[in-house]
């Protein structure tokens, strides 16, 4: 009998609210990318959103060091 009674309540739960499925995330991150053009090193930062969405910004030459 109680399981007679949950399943009924649950039911009236689910029939009640709304299902919601929750989209998977990325965690927020943050790099750097370098690259060897014509003997000059070039690096730029690069970030990705919540949305899993890439973004890197504009190439600055930087030091063979980092290279």
């Amino acid at each position: 009998m109680f399981q007679s009674v949950t399943r009924r309540v649950t039911r009236a739960v689910e029939a009640l609210l709304p299902k919601t499925t929750a989209d998977a995330g990325c965690p927020p991150d943050s790099w750097m990318e370098f690259k060897i053009q014509g003997g000059v090193c070039f690096g730029r930062t690069c970030t990705i959103n919540g949305a899993c969405v890439k973004h890197c910004g504009a190439w600055y030459s930087y030091s063979m060091n980092y290279c």
